[in-house]
């Protein structure tokens, strides 16, 4: 019967923007307030960062409890209050001058993290569009994979203009006029939004989402996408490091990286609106061999060589369709109750590897003297993803 009903699109487009602008605001614009944070506060590269990944702890640890509110049918208020806490954390973070507070506001945005960005976005998906959930959270990652496009340069020219404490504080104001606004309107409450599709009821001691703890199938999956989430995590900040220090020049090193956002969003494209030519088990099979070649051939790539190209749209393309695959293929495997519960419990372990990746790159170059062994280790953590992937596959198909 759901999938008779007319798609959603006012309800879907709004997520999408919400998503949008959480992650343009909470997660890209980090990267342009360091320096001019440096200059005026004193405050290291390093002291810096590390409160970006004591966010990614703080987010892992409300991972669960956000997902079981919204599985109850509480979308609207996690979202909105997220929205509403993360841009009152903004405007105190334009105002700081300690370093003790700086680590509390991150503390407490990394729980926004929880409660607005894609996870809860896919979960409050899933609840309202049930088996339409494919086509409406393929939307939403192909709007949001602008993010970056659009809030870089914002956020550089608001720098700019206004200064790095000014430039927040804008983006306090576009987190509550856009994203609060947008969850108050366009989300359901909760009494209409609760597991619609649920064909079994009340939950029984048997459908508890800790069942699947019991699964090697789940462990096989939280594997491949912890190291799945290490490598996006900390390759990214030191791609363009890496292929200027293997020759490239910095302008060579740029264009390769910025294949990679066109061939994500390529690749969503394909995998959301193909369903019928291929199964999420065998997008995920496709995505981890792009995967693994992409990164196999990062530590062979000669200074200068086209090849860079095609390890970018490669990676690319495999990172846009593992993020349709994290989002649906628990649905499948797991079932469609405690949808959001069981994101957080992947998602908690992905956001520890991830909040330890861009430091252990780092200490890895400075311990090797250059970047060949974190190319080697991105090699090694992709076969061991694929590896572990098709491990899933063997014991789901044997279940």
């Amino acid at each position: 019967m759901s999938q008779s009903k007319p798609m959603p699109w006012g309800f879907v487009t709004a997520l999408s923007v919400t998503q949008l602008v959480s992650y343009g605001t909470l997660f890209y614009a980090f990267a342009l307030l360091i320096d001019p944070m440096e200059q005026d506060l004193g405050w290291s590269k390093a002291a810096l960062t590390a409160a970006y990944s004591l966010a990614l702890v703080s987010s892992a640890v409300f991972a669960v409890p956000v997902g079981r509110l919204i599985d109850k049918g509480y979308g609207r208020m996690v979202m909105t209050s997220g929205s509403i806490l993360a841009a009152i954390l903004l405007v105190l973070w334009s105002r700081v001058s300690d370093y003790r507070l700086f680590l509390l506001i991150w503390v407490g945005l990394g729980a926004c993290m929880s409660a607005v960005l894609y996870e809860s976005g896919f979960a409050v998906l899933a609840l309202r569009l049930g088996f339409q959930a494919r086509r409406g959270i393929t939307v939403l990652t192909l709007i949001a994979g602008f993010s970056s496009t659009v809030f870089v340069p914002l956020t550089h020219v608001l720098i700019e203009a206004y200064g790095w404490r000014g430039a927040l504080l804008i983006l306090a104001f576009v987190n509550l006029a856009i994203c609060a606004a947008l969850h108050v309107v366009s989300i359901p409450r909760a009494a209409s939004l609760a597991r619609p599709q649920a064909p079994l009821g009340e939950a029984t001691p048997e459908r508890h989402p800790r069942r699947i703890l019991r699964l090697p199938a789940f462990w096989c999956f939280v594997t491949m996408a912890v190291l799945q989430g290490i490598v996006s995590t900390g390759l990214p900040i030191h791609l363009i490091p890496l292929l200027v220090e293997r020759g490239f020049s910095l302008e060579e090193a740029v264009a390769a990286y910025t294949v990679i956002g066109p061939a994500q969003v390529a690749a969503r494209f394909v995998t959301g609106f193909g369903d019928r030519a291929m199964s999420l088990k065998g997008i995920g099979t496709v995505a981890m061999i792009l995967s693994t070649l992409a990164l196999g051939l990062l530590p062979l790539i000669p200074a200068g060589s086209w090849v860079v190209f095609l390890f970018a749209g490669l990676y690319g393309a495999s990172s846009g369709m593992l993020t349709i695959v994290r989002a649906l293929l628990p649905q499948e495997m797991f079932g469609h109750g405690d949808y959001g519960t069981v994101q957080g419990m992947i998602a908690m372990p992905v956001r520890l590897a991830q909040s330890a990746a861009p430091f252990a790159f780092g200490a890895l170059w400075g311990w090797w003297g250059n970047y060949t062994a974190v190319a080697v280790l991105c090699s090694i953590t992709a076969l061991g993803s694929l590896l572990a992937f098709v491990v899933n596959l063997v014991v789901t198909r044997d279940r």
